[in-house]
């Protein structure tokens, strides 16, 4: 019918005339239903090439009937350069019978230039005489707006499914009527059920629920069938392998009248999130626990920088609550002040907030409360920001740092000042004389004081510290009263002070020190039932002399109030570089000096002496006593009793002494080890003697030389032994029990020497050499030295006579059972490294 009626179709153009007939009726009913479907004909004689194209299909192409004329390939001109060879071979397969008809859709080129998708139909549907086809007849459909639906389609369900997929969403739906459970790819995923087809066994779900939450699951999504209300519920599933996630779900019924009832829903993973919710949970719970338990004070602003948060130290600080505070303005609440200058300090968040930066209030931050208290503090304010970075405010610790600033004013004050007089100390006392000096710039007359309290030693010994310190504070009232108020005062140590003061005279100096003098006289302590009382001697020092240090003008001063008590105490003495006293006592400070500047420099030698057998006797051993010698800037050697007065009257004595040990044993310890019979002899200073810690310091200077104990002698004068016999005692006990032997030197000089022995065990005694240098010409001498002897005989210890010059003293010794000698007849002292190089040849065979 189709072919009858386009043939009409196309002679209708060929014949006029004002009658219809039938056939031009049919032709003229297939031609407005071919226009009102919007269907395109194509006729092709596949013998003659010709092609006829309908006015529809030129017109679907935006072309009027009189264009683009009947060839065979026209269409083949205007189709999609991509989609020709798909439509050509659609065709050669209908025609060679492979396929029943042509169906094929691809795109035309509309007249304007757009592109126009046709479904294109048709079939052979005459053929030639040997079977041939030889004419095709087909229609072409614009489904353009069907592609454009079908690709805006597309690219919603790739929206759809980015979306599913960026979400981790699953999603799955449930047939009411059918009973059938269909997941996609991502539910068994999110369930943990691997891949699979998306048809699951209905008990799937509720098998993979937690215990816990299954029925209150199952129960909403119950209700959501029942009731047709949505569904929004999160709960957790427990996956085959045992793990624990918790997911979110949605549930909607739906319902189409062409179609079953079925529920359909979304599930996604929200585990992270619930971890994450709750840790920021717990971190936020500890915050707030840490908040309201810490001791610092802490408030958080807003832009405005009103009050927002208080936690209980802040209220405890600012006595008001935090719902009073919340809503305050900060710098209203918050009254700091400069404790230096008094003035108004705003808070630190305000510039915090400008600056965008953590920022730290001043030193010197003083919050007075409303009850008038001060309280020190220490702020810090930092900003706050949002997500965008964005400040939203800020956030204000405060430190009540009001202990820690009255302990810290407390140590530095007790870091310069003497705690017991208040006055400065030594070090303070120098630095601010020195600070006085450099502002003065020499414009100002100063003169120190050197003050030494007398007769206060005799107190603080017999009467205890108690009564000592007393007298060292009614002293110090005095200072403060006597000198005037621009007058610098220090105690430099025990019964020692110091005074700067401007002067425009030394005249005036001299009459401060002598009313300072009267009235420490004045001074009245009762005590233990009387009344003690004491006195000062004062040394005078010039402080502005050209060249002259401060540490120079304090010796001077030093040195002219030992010329003071030299010349009977209770007075003043002015320093004179030509006054003998004064000149000799501070070249004793120069000389003491000088010591610790020897050691520094390595000037400080050890010398040795031998010890000799005077009388017959079985040991054969060689003693050597230690000695010192030091060597001057000018390269001349230095005598003892130069610089050991010095060193014992300003307390070196006891760093001397650990030199010569550590000295002598580290550098010749191994010589004398390796000589069979040769021992040395040091001797020990009062300082020495009282210092406890000695003999550690001895037990690890041996064990580190390899020294054994019985190659050492310690010497102890019989002084030092008396005013310090309980730290010698201990030494001496200590020493022995080691092997190390114990001589006791100068003896004789005390009223009770004899009667020490019987406490004070000792391996020898050396009998002072006062009483061997006049030997020869005093019985008495002779005497003293006999019964020295015999008793030592008796205790069973050796004697050795000191200061041995003559050969005539050696007769009478002999005479006299004494058993050895030391002094110049024998041998003058030498360096110890001369002296064993000496022992050591001639034990060579």
């Amino acid at each position: 019918m189709l072919v009858s009626a386009m043939t009409d179709v196309r002679n209708i153009r060929l014949h006029s005339g004002p009658s219809i007939t039938p056939a031009d009726a049919e032709a003229n009913r297939w031609s407005f239903a071919l226009e009102s479907a919007g269907l395109g004909v194509w006729d092709s004689n596949l013998v003659t090439g010709q092609c006829y194209y309908s006015p529809t299909w030129k017109r679907m192409l935006g072309y009027r009937e009189d264009e683009l004329g009947d060839r065979s390939d026209l269409w083949l001109t205007l189709i999609h350069p991509d989609d020709r060879q798909r439509a050509i071979e659609s065709g050669e397969r209908h025609i060679s019978g492979e396929i029943p008809q042509i169906e094929t859709e691809f795109r035309l080129r509309h007249k304007d230039g757009h592109w126009v998708w046709v479904l294109d139909r048709g079939r052979v549907v005459e053929w030639d005489e040997n079977g041939n086809p030889s004419r095709m007849i087909g229609v072409q459909t614009d489904i353009s707006d069907q592609k454009n639906a079908e690709h805006q389609l597309t690219l919603l369900n790739e929206r759809i499914q980015l979306a599913l997929d960026a979400g981790q969403v699953g999603l799955w739906h449930f047939n009411i009527e059918t009973e059938t459970v269909l997941w996609d790819r991502r539910m068994r995923e999110i369930f943990g059920i691997g891949p699979g087809p998306e048809e699951v066994p209905r008990a799937t779900w509720h098998n993979l629920l937690h215990p816990d939450d299954a029925a209150r699951a199952e129960r909403e999504i119950e209700s959501t069938f029942e009731t047709g209300e949505p569904m929004k519920t999160s709960y957790r599933i427990v996956k085959p392998d045992g793990e624990i996630r918790h997911v979110f779900a949605l549930a909607r019924l739906v319902r189409h009248a062409t179609m079953p009832d079925m529920l359909m829903g979304s599930i996604w993973d929200i585990t992270e999130e619930v971890l994450n919710a709750e840790a920021l949970a717990r971190e936020k719970d500890l915050y707030r626990i840490t908040l309201q338990s810490i001791g610092d004070a802490v408030l958080t602003t807003d832009v405005d920088n009103n009050i927002t948060f208080a936690n209980p130290a802040a209220e405890k600080l600012l006595q008001r609550d935090a719902d009073d505070l919340v809503g305050s303005q900060l710098d209203e609440v918050l009254n700091l002040v400069d404790e230096a200058t008094a003035n108004a300090l705003p808070s630190t968040t305000s510039r915090a907030m400008q600056l965008g930066e953590t920022i730290e209030g001043g030193e010197n931050v003083v919050f007075i409360r409303s009850d008038g208290m001060r309280r020190s503090l220490r702020d810090i304010a930092s900003p706050l920001f949002d997500l965008a970075g964005a400040i939203t405010g800020s956030v204000l610790v405060l430190q009540d740092v009001t202990t820690a600033r009255n302990l810290q004013r407390e140590l530095s004050h007790a870091a310069t000042h003497d705690a017991l007089t208040g006055l400065l100390n030594r070090t303070a006392f120098e630095a601010a004389a020195s600070s006085l000096m450099e502002r003065s710039g020499g414009n100002t007359l100063h003169a120190l004081l050197y003050i030494d309290l007398d007769r206060f030693k005799m107190v603080n010994d017999t009467l205890g510290h108690a009564a000592g310190d007393a007298l060292l504070k009614l002293a110090t009232s005095s200072m403060n009263t006597a000198l005037p108020a621009t007058a610098i005062i220090g105690r430099l140590g025990g019964d020692e002070f110091a005074a700067l003061l401007p002067i425009a005279s030394f005249d005036e100096a001299e009459e401060t020190a002598e009313r300072l003098i009267d009235e420490i006289r004045t001074i009245r302590l009762p005590w233990g039932g009387k009344i003690q009382n004491i006195g000062a001697s004062i040394g005078i020092a010039a402080l502005d002399e050209p060249g002259v240090t401060l540490a120079e003008a304090i010796a001077r001063a030093d040195a002219a109030c030992y010329a003071a008590k030299a010349e009977g105490r209770n007075r003043s003495a002015v320093y004179n570089i030509a006054t003998g006293a004064a000149r000799q006592n501070l070249a004793s400070i120069q000389a003491a000096s000088g010591i610790l500047e020897a050691l520094s420099e390595g000037r400080l030698e050890v010398y040795g002496q031998e010890i000799r057998a005077i009388s017959n006797t079985s040991d054969d051993g060689i003693c050597i006593e230690i000695l010192s010698r030091m060597t001057g800037d000018d390269g001349n050697i230095i005598a003892p009793a130069e610089f050991i007065p010095a060193a014992e009257r300003f307390g070196l004595m006891g760093i001397v002494d650990r030199w010569i040990i550590q000295h002598t044993l580290e550098t010749y310890g191994l010589k004398v080890m390796d000589m069979e019979n040769v021992s040395i002899a040091i001797n020990l200073s009062a300082n020495t003697i009282s210092d406890p810690t000695l003999w550690p310091f001895l037990q690890a200077a041996m064990e580190k030389t390899g020294v054994a104990p019985s190659r050492l002698i310690f010497e102890i004068t019989e002084t030092t032994a008396i005013n310090n016999y309980e730290a010698a005692e201990h030494f001496v006990r200590e020493a022995r029990a080691s092997g190390c032997r114990i001589s006791l030197d100068d003896f004789g000089t005390g009223l009770s020497s004899f009667g020490y022995l019987h406490h004070f065990k000792v391996d020898s005694i050396k009998i002072d050499g006062a009483f061997i240098e006049r030997l020869s010409d005093s019985r008495l001498d002779q005497a003293v030295v006999a019964s020295i002897g015999g008793i030592a005989r008796e205790l069973g210890v050796d004697v050795i006579a000191e200061h041995i010059e003559d050969a005539q003293a050696v007769d009478i010794l002999k005479s006299l059972g004494i058993g050895y000698g030391q002094g110049f007849l024998f041998h003058r002292p030498q360096p110890l490294e001369a002296l064993l190089s000496r022992l050591e040849s001639a034990e060579a065979p």
